[in-house]
C-alpha cells in the first residue's frame, strides 16, 4: 500500500492489521520507515521510494518484487498543493511505474478524487515531456489508468475509489471543513482488499463510499483515450505496459 505512514494509508493499514492480515507499508524515506514500523510493530514490511523522484520509484518496484508476489496492491499515495512537476511524478507517473514494473498482484485499487471531473488527460503534456499537469488531471489519470489495466489485465480484479473530501491532512489542506465521513474514506478500499463484503463484488468500477459512482469523466471508459494514455505513458518513461 504506497503511502501509508499517515492519513487514509496508514487507517487502511491499521484496520487490516487488526483483522490479521499480513500487510506491506510504504514509506517515502527511511525515518517515516521507521516512525511506521514504531507506530504499527504488528507490520510485515516497509518499502522505502519517494514517488517524486522516478528513479527512486523504480528502485521502489524492485523492493517490492523481491518481497514476492502480493495478493492486492492499493495505490494510495497522493500529493496535492505541490508544484506541478511533482504532482505529475507522484499522482500519475510514479503509480504508473509501479503498475508495470511490479509482479500482477490479484487485485489493484488506485485512490482517485471527484475532482478528476475538472481533469484533462493531456496526452501532448505527456508525450512531450511537459510537466503542466495539475491535481484535476493527475486524478484523471489515475482513474482512466485503473480502467485501462483492467481491460488489459482480466486476471486482475481492478477498482478505482474516490475517499471523498475527508478531514486528513490533505483533506483539511484546502480549507477546514471536509464533509466527507473519515471512515468511509478508507473503507471501500480496506473491504475490497478483504473480499468478504458485497463491494468486493466490484471490478471495473468507479467506486464511492462502497458504490459505482455515477459522475465519472467520459475519457475513464473511453477504450481510445485508455489506449492513448498508456502509450502516452510509455513514451514519456520508455517502460510499455507488459501484457498479463
Amino acid at each position: 500500500m504506497t503511502r501509508s505512514t499517515g492519513g487514509l494509508g496508514q487507517l487502511a493499514a491499521t484496520y487490516l492489521l487488526r483483522r490479521g492480515h499480513r500487510v506491506v507499508g510504504h514509506a517515502r524515506n527511511e525515518q517515516r520507515a521507521a516512525d511506521m514500523r514504531r507506530d504499527l510493530p504488528e507490520i510485515d514490511d516497509v518499502v522505502v521510494g519517494d514517488l517524486l523522484n522516478l528513479q527512486e520509484t523504480q528502485v521502489l518496484a524492485s523492493q517490492i518484487n523481491v518481497l514476492g508476489t502480493f495478493d492486492v496492491i492499493i495505490h494510495n499515495s497522493g500529493e496535492y498543493g505541490l508544484p506541478d512537476a511533482e504532482i505529475l511524478n507522484a499522482n500519475s507517473l510514479s503509480p504508473y511505474l509501479l503498475t508495470s514494473l511490479v509482479e500482477p498482484p490479484q487485485q489493484l485499487t488506485y485512490l482517485t478524487s471527484d475532482l478528476h471531473l475538472g481533469g484533462d488527460l493531456k496526452l501532448d503534456e505527456l508525450r512531450t515531456g511537459g510537466t503542466r499537469v495539475n491535481y484535476h488531471d493527475s486524478k484523471l489519470h489515475l482513474a482512466t489508468l485503473a480502467m485501462a489495466i483492467g481491460r488489459r489485465w482480466p486476471d486482475c480484479r481492478v477498482n478505482a475509489v474516490a475517499p471523498g473530501w475527508v478531514p486528513t491532512l490533505m483533506g483539511v489542506h484546502n480549507g477546514p471543513y471536509a464533509p466527507d465521513d473519515l471512515r468511509e474514506g478508507y473503507m471501500t478500499q480496506t473491504l475490497l482488499a478483504e473480499g468478504a463484503d458485497p463491494v468486493a463484488q466490484f471490478e471495473g468500477e468507479f467506486l464511492f463510499q462502497r458504490e459505482p459512482e455515477s459522475r465519472v469523466h467520459r475519457a475513464v471508459r473511453d477504450i481510445d483515450a485508455q489506449e492513448a494514455l498508456l502509450d502516452a505513458y510509455a513514451q514519456r518513461t520508455g517502460v510499455p505496459l507488459p501484457r498479463n
